[in-house]
């Protein structure tokens, strides 16, 4: 169906219902959706927030959950977060590397592999006095969970050293913090001594896709580790794993990540979605930063899929921000007035609820059309303007009647994230058509 036919359609439904349709215009678009089909996201958002957790994912499914726009993936996901997490709440936890090098694993990601040139010199286990120190310190600055790795394939005939990291975990958990330990593969046995020890959660990556997984290991099979999960899991240890993105997958490689999750018998209690950090001297050291919307879209499926579960993000492996190099040249010619209109229009009174919104020309992607003077919408619209001068927002009907309007200061990470601060708010109205001159905010939205 055409654009112009949908706003029929749409203004006709309203008018039925006696509600009100409102409009962001800001010339041509290049990419839209129907505001009267919900997303997979809001659906299956909505089935979490009132059945809970569910195992019985297909991938199609999570794909569709993955798919969905942007804002309405990141605004149902925090729907989802906030009904089954104190969304308030941050857990801090300082990870320390015990055990550092020489690993024998060949996954292309890591610079501890003794397989790889890249100056990681093989050490020692770390000896028990400068590892409670370092947990004193995580413990001081705030973190309430330890968490120890060391570089290894598994534990099988490390016995001394198991039995160290044995020690380091109740001497933690004595001090009152969370411990997790990350050490390679383990046998049943090692989990259930880990949990007599007082282990609170073990991390053990998927890493990928099933089918991607060849092209990263080939030293430690998919089964083997969800076999290490399961030994985890029945020794009553809180799981924690997840995997990383931007190692060339494809987006369905990231979906069968999140499919292979979502369908364990319970879902891990700890989900760390990763960003590549590439490493020089490994396999996949001219890897391209991951996009932080890539990063968003992951890890609100994630949400989505895995509503208990706590999702983490190590510091460190941080996503590629958007460049906006090419868009300093954006010019938002409807809203030149509208910082004057804002501050008239806020020393009148109105029984219209003030819409918060903000717009940024200079996130432009690609400038399609532009007109200088301000023309009028369709009757029955409301036309949104937006200037980022003054973060300031103007609507007036077909008759140039100002019917909302609100100017205001926000914290913004860059020129989009304000373009798109602006149509989320607006996607908050009961029926809503966008559309914008900014191509990449359309796109992701």
């Amino acid at each position: 169906m055409r654009q112009s036919s949908r706003m029929i359609m749409m203004r006709l439904i309203c008018a039925r219902r006696g509600g009100a349709v409102s409009t962001l215009s800001l010339l041509a678009t290049t990419r839209s959706y129907s505001c009267l089909l919900p997303s997979a996201a809001a659906r299956e958002g909505e089935r979490s927030i009132q059945q809970g957790p569910r195992n019985n994912w297909s991938r199609d499914e999570i794909k569709a959950v993955y798919d969905s726009p942007i804002l309405d993936l990141l605004f149902h996901g925090a729907q989802v977060h906030r009904h089954a997490h104190n969304f308030r709440e941050v857990q801090q936890c300082t990870l320390l590397s015990v055990k550092t090098g020489g690993c024998s694993e060949d996954c292309s990601y890591c610079p501890q592999s003794s397989r790889y040139d890249t100056g990681v010199k093989a050490q020692k286990l770390m000896n028990k006095d400068a590892v409670l120190d370092a947990a004193h310190k995580a413990k001081e600055a705030g973190s309430t969970r330890f968490c120890m790795g060391a570089a290894w394939r598994d534990t099988v005939g490390r016995k001394t050293n198991f039995k160290q990291i044995l020690e380091y975990v109740k001497e933690i958990r004595g001090m009152g913090m969370e411990v997790c330990c990350t050490l390679g593969m383990i046998e049943k046995q090692q989990a259930e001594e880990l949990k007599e020890a007082g282990l609170t959660a073990y991390n053990h990556n998927l890493d990928t896709s099933r089918e991607y997984y060849p092209n990263i290991i080939t030293t430690r099979s998919y089964d083997e580790r969800l076999e290490t999960l399961k030994h985890v899991r029945e020794a009553g240890i809180n799981v924690c794993s997840g995997g990383i993105i931007g190692l060339g997958e494809a987006e369905d490689d990231r979906v069968g990540l999140l499919h292979t999750l979502a369908t364990l018998p319970t879902h891990p209690e700890s989900v760390p979605i990763n960003a590549l950090l590439a490493m020089k001297g490994t396999p996949l050291e001219e890897q391209k930063p991951v996009e932080v919307w890539e990063m968003i879209r992951m890890i609100a499926s994630a949400r989505i899929t895995m509503p208990k579960a706590m999702m983490f993000k190590l510091l460190g492996l941080i996503p590629k921000a958007p460049d906006f190099s090419n868009d300093a040249k954006g010019k938002d010619f409807e809203a030149e007035n509208c910082e004057v209109a804002i501050s008239n229009y806020f020393h009148a009174q109105s029984k219209h609820n003030l819409l918060l919104q903000s717009s940024c020309s200079k996130a432009r992607s690609t400038i399609i059309s532009s007109s200088p003077q301000w023309t009028p919408p369709p009757a029955r619209l409301v036309k949104f303007n937006c200037d980022e001068r003054e973060v300031a927002v103007l609507g007036r009907n077909s008759t140039c009647q100002i019917v909302h309007g609100k100017g205001c200061w926000i914290k913004a990470i860059s020129p989009l994230q304000s373009e798109l601060f602006a149509i989320i708010n607006l996607c908050r109205l009961s029926h809503v058509i966008i559309k914008s001159d900014c191509k990449m905010a359309i796109q992701l939205s």
